[in-house]
């Protein structure tokens, strides 16, 4: 689907009220597709929204070429106007993943490995962690593919 195709269908979600999966400090989650989601931003750690999903589109961009283990960007979202202020979001890859904290030994072991090795290469890139309360906080973890997924980039800052 193209990027186009993907606004028109978020705009049409959105206006419908359908696609809702889930909200956080900076962001409320919509199924656009089985594979893709939007991020549409309130702009709570960067400033404003469109400011935010710039930020995270770029970060998350650069991770996933790097090899981290995060969702595939896809595209922004906006500025659209949506009831009554402009959204601005992202586009990426939807993971059909577990919370972390949900999974049984020796899975959950796996889980917090693969966020240790995932957070280092992160670091060795010059970023670091803003105010992580937990170490499952902002991950999912996918048992089809055995692979634990890093996602609400915002709160990662240059060193």
């Amino acid at each position: 689907m193209s990027l186009t195709e993907l606004v028109d269908k978020a705009i049409n979600n959105i206006q419908k009220g359908k696609g809702y999966l889930d909200h956080g400090n900076d962001g409320t989650i919509y199924a656009i597709t089985d594979e893709v989601v939007l991020k549409l931003h309130t702009g709570s750690y960067r400033g404003s929204p469109q400011k935010s999903a710039e930020y995270e589109f770029s970060f998350g961009t650069e991770l996933y070429q790097h090899g981290v283990q995060v969702p595939q960007y896809l595209g922004l979202f906006g500025p659209v106007p949506l009831h009554h202020r402009e959204g601005c979001g992202i586009f990426m890859e939807r993971i059909h993943g577990l919370d972390p904290s949900s999974l049984q030994f020796p899975g959950l072991l796996e889980a917090r490995r693969q966020y240790l090795e995932q957070k280092k290469k992160i670091e060795e890139l010059g970023y670091v962690v803003k105010d992580s309360k937990n170490v499952y906080s902002n991950t999912l973890f996918d048992p089809k593919q055995n692979k634990l997924f890093l996602f609400d980039l915002v709160r990662w800052e240059r060193k």
